[in-house]
């Protein structure tokens, strides 16, 4: 039995020295983000840019079970013309950033590649999920992309040499 990662959870941290907890309402995603910080605060590593390589799939597994470009195109431009800006949700841009990067990594012919696009919307999930810019953004987005997939049922586990 999986879990929503778009799903709401109250956390309420008590640390030494606070006056009174401090009470927050997140997305469980961030809250997996949250705890990661915590461990590498407890290792003494918050100083450094964490060491990920382990945990970024190559863009062969994180898009291996992945539709076609142009049906996620279609699939894009028909959610997001059925909805405004504000309805969309951590899917349709996990999935815009994904298809950014696979097209930007020449797997379209008939689409244009730009890496500087997939760069600039990989960046703008780091942002969405309130995760450190240290992240490779577009390795961050084939990361989450396989993470969703295989929450979906749809992907393989993510690869992680």
């Amino acid at each position: 039995m999986g879990f929503n990662p778009d799903d709401i959870v109250t956390v309420e941290p008590n640390c030494a020295g606070w006056f009174a907890p401090c009470t927050r309402d997140i997305t469980r995603h961030q809250l997996g983000q949250l705890l990661l910080s915590f461990d590498d605060m407890a290792s003494g590593t918050q100083d450094r840019v964490p060491d990920h390589a382990q945990i970024w799939p190559s863009p062969e597994a994180a898009y291996v079970s992945a539709p076609s470009i142009d049906d996620e195109l279609d699939w894009l431009n028909l959610t997001a013309n059925a909805s405004y800006d504000e309805d969309l949700d951590r899917d349709w841009y996990l999935r815009n950033a994904a298809a950014l990067d696979r097209i930007a990594l020449g797997e379209s012919t008939s689409e244009r590649a730009c890496p500087d696009e997939a760069e600039a919307t990989a960046v703008l999930l780091l942002d969405l999920d309130q995760v450190s810019r240290d992240y490779d953004p577009r390795a961050y987005v084939r990361q989450q992309y396989a993470l969703w997939r295989t929450a979906q049922g749809t992907g393989p586990e993510p690869s992680r040499s």
